[in-house]
């Protein structure tokens, strides 16, 4: 389309042939010439016409055939119309034209009304065929976006259900933490208690200090149960924070220990492997679901993490800025590709191996964040490491969704 009129390419290797079709064409559209093959093909790419009108046979180089089963081969003109024009009136030579693309033929010389109203045709078709095309490509976006939107609903579903289970279980655990902490206790003090003893005991040397070995064991074991003990409280403590999964009501809560639990339940990926360095600016409470944000902070610390091959850091920051605040994770991870920075919020997008991550976990952040009215920054450098900075409103301003 070109001035509001249809552009057309008419081709053929005679000079008073293509001065006729102008002169036939010119008053209702833009009318571009091409005297053989070649040039069609490159007029094509050139001016993208709305349809072609060519000739058949244009010796000495690419004929007519050759050119429309070219034209097939590229996405861009396998729908353009093409009206083939031949002096031929046999059969064979339509039916090998149809079969190699063309839409129409005509056969010279032609007739006026008949050309105008086979071209008024084919526009109409090539017409419809792009509108069809849109509307597939929208089709298609909005299939993704529905399996998208499926896709998250069904984890969400699938982490509410493992909030409840995870609130369940820690619920369970508390009552044998507290046997233990309670028979700890008394442990010590009969210990203390039969300690006395053998000390007033007349006790030979040896036996003496057989005791001093035992009692000094006993207090090494005392001390790793309750370091022991002192674990799984950590741990079920992070599990009742976690487990505000399945919270649906908006709460005003310290962020710092959702990223406490969220750092307690990462422990055994961190092991002796990624050390956590905190820096907690004051923060002021924030109106939040507080579950979903558990959420985020556990995505964003496992892919930090998952980015470090080896030995490495993560040093995780908090600080109010006016009526917000920003919790940032930083890694000595590998850091992120810049052509892949502008894709790591889309829906599956990963560069983790297969089976290793699902491309699901920053998206649904993203949305978790943008719902609570803030946004998510990423700064990144292959081979030094990535920064992603959650910034939030400390009063809610919950979008619906």
């Amino acid at each position: 389309m070109h001035n509001g009129k249809p552009t057309i390419l008419i081709v053929d290797d005679e000079p008073f042939n293509l001065d006729l079709l102008e002169q036939e064409l010119a008053d209702d559209y833009e009318v571009v010439r091409a005297q053989d093959g070649a040039e069609a093909l490159r007029q094509a790419d050139a001016c993208d016409p709305d349809l072609i009108l060519l000739d058949v046979r244009m010796p000495p180089g690419p004929s007519g055939l050759d050119v429309v089963r070219r034209l097939r081969r590229t996405e861009r003109h396998v729908t353009t119309p093409v009206i083939m024009l031949t002096a031929q009136s046999g059969l064979g030579e339509k039916v090998e034209g149809l079969d190699a693309g063309a839409d129409d033929y005509i056969t010279k010389p032609f007739v006026s009304e008949d050309l105008q109203a086979r071209i008024r045709s084919a526009l109409r078709i090539g017409h419809l065929q792009k509108e069809l095309e849109l509307e597939r490509n929208e089709l298609k976006e909005t299939l993704g976006e529905l399996r998208a939107a499926e896709t998250k609903l069904i984890h969400s579903e699938k982490m509410a259900a493992l909030g409840k289970l995870v609130a369940g279980v820690a619920h369970e655990l508390n009552n044998p933490i507290g046997f233990i902490y309670a028979n700890m206790d008394h442990f010590r003090r009969y210990v203390g208690e039969v300690k006395a003893v053998c000390d007033s005991a007349s006790l030979t040397p040896e036996a003496a200090a057989r005791a001093t070995r035992a009692f000094d064991t006993l207090g090494r074991l005392v001390e790793s149960c309750a370091n022991g003990a002192d674990r799984i409280k950590r741990i079920v403590l992070g599990l009742r924070t976690f487990s505000r999964l399945d919270e649906a009501e908006l709460k005003t809560v310290d962020l710092r220990e959702g990223i406490e639990s969220t750092l307690a339940l990462l422990e055994h990926h961190m092991k002796d492997r990624v050390e956590a360095h905190r820096d907690y600016g004051d923060l002021p409470p924030v109106e939040c679901f507080a579950g979903q944000l558990n959420q985020v902070f556990m995505n964003l610390l496992s892919n930090a993490v998952d980015a470090i091959e080896g030995k490495g850091d993560i040093w995780i920051t908090t600080r109010q800025e006016g009526e917000a605040v920003r919790v940032s994770v930083r890694d000595s991870g590998k850091g992120i590709a810049p052509e892949h920075l502008p894709r790591i919020f889309d829906p599956f997008f990963t560069t983790k191996d297969v089976g290793k991550g699902t491309g699901l976990g920053l998206s649904i952040s993203y949305g978790i964040v943008e719902k609570h009215g803030g946004r998510i920054e990423v700064a990144s450098e292959v081979g030094k490491g990535s920064t992603f900075a959650v910034v939030l409103p400390a009063k809610a301003q919950v979008k619906n969704t």
